[in-house]
């Protein structure tokens, strides 16, 4: 058995960069004990490795997982890849590695760590995706719908389709300010782009004007005497708040 060297990898940030990690796994003498993003580099003890993304590895090992483990597990990974938690591609690529040894039932193993990790990476992503589905708010702007949202991982991407269906013949954007990056779509084209300083447009008079009348509205049918901010907090997390209008105040 050969001797590994424990390194770290250090990768484009992409899914097909994270598929040549798995590739180079196998066909070097090379440990990971991190997978960390280019622009993620801190001071070290162990050697980094730089995994160049190459398209035909990325879809070699594509194919392997389809074939050994599941059609379902290049889905399944390509989600859990949107998550924001430390240390998700390590644990991503020994479920991989695992994955090849036991086949589909790598699910059924959820006493191993990094099943269990991925396992509940994914439930918070699907659980994040649902929440943000429900208070997406958009406000206008000369042509263009916008939305600014704040989501733990990078979920934008699987918002995508639900509102490129609702909004179909309108231009509009996405923007992920907490992992800076954003959905845009006009013409009938919508593409991911990275926004690390991006300046908004304001909304429209009449926009600001149509937050005023819902605001003053949510505001009447309310019933004081149930306020109940913990029972809301229950159901929409405190740090979305902000994002809504009727949680604003007008002058």
């Amino acid at each position: 058995m050969r001797q590994r060297t424990d390194v770290i990898y250090v990768y484009d940030g992409t899914f097909d960069g994270f598929l040549c990690c798995i590739h180079e796994y196998y066909y070097s003498s090379f440990n990971p004990v991190e997978i960390i993003c280019e622009d993620e580099i801190e001071p070290s003890l162990y050697q980094f490795v730089t995994i160049e993304t190459d398209s035909y590895k990325a879809r070699k090992v594509k194919t392997a997982i389809e074939n050994k483990i599941s059609l379902y597990t290049v889905h399944f990974l390509q989600e859990c890849f949107l998550s924001c938690q430390k240390r998700t591609e390590i644990h991503m690529l020994w479920f991989v590695v695992k994955g090849f040894k036991k086949g589909n039932d790598i699910y059924r193993y959820v006493s191993d760590e990094d099943v269990d990790f991925v396992l509940k990476a994914h439930r918070n992503i699907k659980k994040e995706k649902h929440l943000y589905l429900g208070i997406v708010r958009f406000y206008k702007s000369g042509e263009v719908y916008i939305s600014v949202i704040k989501p733990k991982n990078r979920i934008v991407p699987l918002l995508a389709n639900h509102f490129i269906q609702r909004f179909a013949n309108q231009n509009f954007m996405i923007y992920d300010a907490a992992n800076k990056q954003a959905l845009i779509y006009s013409k009938n084209v919508a593409q991911m782009v990275k926004a690390e300083n991006i300046e908004l447009p304001e909304m429209d008079d009449d926009e600001r004007n149509m937050q005023k009348l819902w605001k003053l509205f949510y505001d009447t049918i309310a019933i004081k005497e149930r306020y109940n901010p913990r029972c809301r907090m229950n159901f929409m997390p405190k740090r979305t708040w902000d994002l809504l209008p009727e949680m604003q105040n007008y002058d």
